[in-house]
């Protein structure tokens, strides 16, 4: 196998015609596109070519030559260092904007349609939204300090900075005190990552750690979780190794309009950003219209995000997901808010479902479905069976919500509204939601 041709440096003066789905800037030069990272539609920039292939490279902004009125200064000192965020340059009206004309866009291009409604974007917090994390841990010896934060981008180096402006302020703020610590420890070289949770009640910090802690270490952890408020936890292997260091706490959030709590785990996959989770569901009950008589399938429902609020409305709901864990935090969470009309089950919906109970002689007028990034062709075709009549459709990739809207329609369901979410402020993450009737 040859060597990898080291890339020759190579700068070049570009007007930006448009914005990528990715949130850079689209260029053309010598037949080629460029995708301009840090550039803004209708800007005059010098890049660096940072890749390149036959019909295509990608550039990183050095300098604004002419800029965007729509331009605005990055509120972190990191900005374009760190991979955690890519579009403090634009307003979060401009943010939302552009999100919601890719969703358009993926709608035109891949289902050839778009809603008869257009929703309005949600859109609450900017700034010190995000609950849950992965941060890098790094001992860099030339400095003799240990970094936590977000990667570089397209790097393994971990950023070097002070305070992140999204993560949730009681982590965010705390960067240099975490490191500080960390560097205390007889195995700092040792800690690869800090996994962070961040409740309504209590934050946890998982700290991974790939040699045995000292007694004086779990006491350095300590005294730094008195410090800040936070509780760690500590990881030696697999998840299943998951333990309090000193004490484990109870970590909840709520949907207070629904007066229902839930109870999760530090590792359970919960929403980033609670505020707007709060917003999500309460819009996605208003578009299922739910009433006394309804018999309702949440597939993909992991803790019961949206099926125990959706239970308060409902005759019946249903709740299926992959993750046995997840089922019993579910079925936990619909006992501690006394919801008797709530069941849940297990089961893998990307494998036959026909013998299963939920599924077996079954009816449901009304679905939710709320999958991972892939999306969820396989369970597209499900919904006739079912008897589906309303579904409501939230996606966290408008590439695989495209794709599956065309899929439904082709079986007879038609497109009503559809919208964007500022789930994850400050970056091109687009969350979106679709309602679909028969």
């Amino acid at each position: 196998m040859g060597r990898r041709r080291k890339l020759k440096p190579k700068t070049y003066e570009l007007e930006i015609e448009s914005l990528s789905h990715e949130g850079r800037g689209i260029a053309h030069l010598d037949e080629k596109v460029i995708f301009v990272s840090g550039a803004l539609p209708g800007e005059t920039v010098i890049a660096e070519r940072c890749f390149s292939r036959a019909k295509f490279e990608e550039a990183q902004v050095s300098e604004v030559l002419l800029a965007s009125p729509k331009r605005m200064t990055p509120k972190c000192a990191v900005f374009g260092i760190c991979g955690g965020c890519s579009f403090q340059y634009l307003s979060s009206t401009d943010q939302i904007d552009a999100k919601g004309k890719w969703l358009k866009d993926a709608f035109q291009q891949q289902a050839k349609t778009e809603p008869k409604n257009w929703l309005e974007p949600l859109q609450v917090e900017d700034w010190g939204y995000r609950r849950k994390a992965r941060l890098g841990v790094r001992f860099v010896v030339k400095k003799d300090k240990v970094l936590v934060g977000f990667r570089e981008k397209k790097s393994g180096w971990i950023a070097n900075m002070d305070r992140c402006e999204v993560l949730h302020p009681s982590i965010g703020q705390h960067l240099v005190a975490l490191g500080s610590a960390i560097e205390k420890l007889s195995i700092k070289s040792q800690v690869p990552q800090l996994e962070v949770a961040v409740a309504e009640n209590n934050t946890v910090l998982i700290l991974r750690h790939l040699e045995p802690l000292s007694v004086k270490d779990e006491q350095i952890l300590l005294d730094c979780a008195k410090d800040l408020g936070v509780t760690f936890y500590t990881q030696s292997g697999g998840e299943d190794t998951v333990k309090p260091l000193d004490r484990g706490v109870d970590l909840t959030y709520s949907h207070p309009e629904h007066n229902i709590e839930m109870a999760f785990l530090p590792t359970d996959f919960t929403q980033v950003n609670f505020k707007l989770n709060q917003k999500m569901v309460s819009l996605a009950i208003d578009l299922l219209e739910l009433n006394d008589d309804d018999e309702v399938i949440d597939l993909f429902c992991g803790l019961g995000n949206f099926t125990l609020p959706m239970a308060r409305y409902a005759k019946q709901v249903i709740g299926v997901e992959g993750d046995s864990g997840l089922i019993e935090r579910a079925k936990e969470n619909a006992q501690r808010n006394d919801i008797q009309n709530a069941d849940f089950y297990k089961a893998d919906l990307f494998k036959e479902v026909a013998g299963f109970e939920w599924f077996r002689g079954k009816k449901y007028n009304k679905a939710l479905i709320d999958p991972a990034r892939s999306g969820a062709i396989e369970i597209v075709e499900l919904l006739p069976k079912l008897g589906v009549e309303r579904l409501v459709y939230v996606s966290c990739n408008p590439a695989t919500l495209a794709r599956d809207t065309a899929r439904l329609i082709e079986i007879g369901y038609k497109l009503e509204s559809a919208g964007v979410m500022d789930m994850f402020p400050q970056t091109a993450h687009v969350e979106s939601i679709a309602l679909f009737t028969k």
